[in-house]
C-alpha cells in the first residue's frame, strides 16, 4: 500500500471534494483504495516505485487520478453517497 497516496489524499481531500461520511467510508476501506492506486501507478511507470509516481504528479493530475480511483472503488464496493442506509449513524445522549 502507498502511504504517500493516503497522506496526499488526506491533504487534498477538500480540493478533491471528499469530506464527511464519504471520507469516513474511504478511511474504513482504505486498503481497497490504496491497492487500486498502487496498481495504477505501476501501469503508469513500472520502473518507478509507487511513491515516486505519486510524488511526480502535480496537484491537478493527482486530483484527477484520485477521483478516478475513488469512483472506481466506490462502484466496485457499491457505495452510494445518497443512500442514507449505508452511512454511519451517531447516537448522542
Amino acid at each position: 500500500m502507498s502511504a504517500t497516496w493516503r497522506e496526499r489524499l488526506s491533504q487534498r481531500r477538500q480540493e478533491i471534494g471528499i469530506e464527511g461520511p464519504e471520507y469516513d467510508y474511504i478511511q474504513r476501506y482504505i486498503e481497497s483504495y490504496c491497492s487500486e492506486a498502487d496498481r495504477l501507478c505501476k501501469k503508469i511507470d513500472m520502473n518507478k516505485t509507487v511513491d515516486e509516481v505519486i510524488d511526480a504528479m502535480k496537484d491537478e493530475k493527482f486530483d484527477k487520478f484520485t477521483k478516478g480511483i475513488i469512483d472506481s472503488i466506490h462502484k466496485k464496493r457499491g457505495y452510494d453517497p445518497d443512500d442514507d442506509s449505508k452511512k454511519e449513524i451517531t447516537i448522542s445522549n
